[in-house]
């Protein structure tokens, strides 16, 4: 399918205010995986219990600038039906208030093209700012488009990941997916995989679902649960997420205040995250 460059440059994104409140940040939270075991009970309870000490798990910031599936839109010229989420980064420049007002804008910074048999790879930012203009949270994300390759664009030149090392991780935690198949972060009916696990059915959670049990994880893993500690998270995609399962996060401590991480789904054996990196305040 033809693609144009300039014209997805220049795409007119219109800004977007969401209103929220406590209950949305629970919803989140929950569509993060909080409340699913009784064994995070305690480390979930700031998440889940509305009042003065609820906390907005930051991850909540991916969740708000979520919107309409823009790339289904034929002028763009975009396959939709191949792309696929390959990477995320969230950055906190301020901590996400439990309520209030943010304005999203976003832009599509670059798209390299890998030739016509790899497909093409876009770079999007999305921010978040207070009505004052106040930037809160920015969100990086990279869509591989992989039927839309050979437009004649630039090269790919964005650099490699920092390497895992090679020694056992320093922390490992395992943490439960939401059980429930309806969840709130679910693929849509319209591109749904329906899986069976031992008879029971089970749901295939979108990458913004996934961001955010990772960054629970995470937070508890460095941060000692404290989601204001957190200044940056960043995974790439490796493999579905389904309900009813569960994840292992193994940890290496690079630096103070900085991490690497991957995530594993421990029932099916398979690579869900890879070359996740976190920084916070040590």
């Amino acid at each position: 399918m033809s693609l144009d460059y300039q014209k997805l440059i220049d795409w007119p994104f219109p800004a977007v205010t969401r209103r929220y409140g406590q209950e949305d940040c629970i919803r989140f939270a929950r569509g993060f995986g909080a409340g699913a075991s009784t064994d995070w009970a305690e480390a979930d309870r700031s998440y889940l219990e509305p009042g003065k000490g609820l906390q907005a798990l930051p991850m909540s910031a991916v969740a708000l600038a979520d919107g309409e599936f823009w790339q289904m839109d034929p002028r763009t010229g975009i396959a939709w039906q191949q792309i696929v989420h390959a990477q995320e980064t969230l950055r906190l420049h301020r901590p996400l208030s439990s309520e209030g007002e943010l304005v999203v804008t976003q832009k599509i910074d670059e798209i390299f093209d890998r030739g016509a048999d790899k497909g093409a790879v876009m770079l999007q930012t999305l921010t978040l700012s207070e009505p004052t203009g106040a930037t809160v949270a920015t969100i990086e994300v990279t869509t591989v488009l992989r039927g839309n390759g050979g437009f004649g664009g630039k090269p790919q030149d964005t650099p490699r990941p920092t390497p895992l090392p090679e020694r056992s991780a320093d922390l490992v935690l395992e943490i439960p997916t939401p059980p429930e198949p309806d969840t709130l972060f679910r693929l849509s009916a319209d591109i749904a995989i329906a899986a069976q696990t031992q008879g029971k059915p089970q749901a295939m959670i979108r990458g913004v679902g996934c961001f955010g049990l990772a960054g629970r994880g995470a937070i508890r893993m460095v941060c000692g649960n404290d989601a204001a500690r957190l200044r940056s998270l960043s995974v790439r995609y490796a493999g579905p997420m389904y309900s009813g399962e569960t994840m292992r996060i193994e940890l290496w401590q690079m630096e103070p205040g900085f991490a690497l991480f991957r995530m594993h789904a421990v029932e099916r054996d398979k690579p869900v995250l890879s070359h996740g990196v976190i920084e916070f305040e040590a």
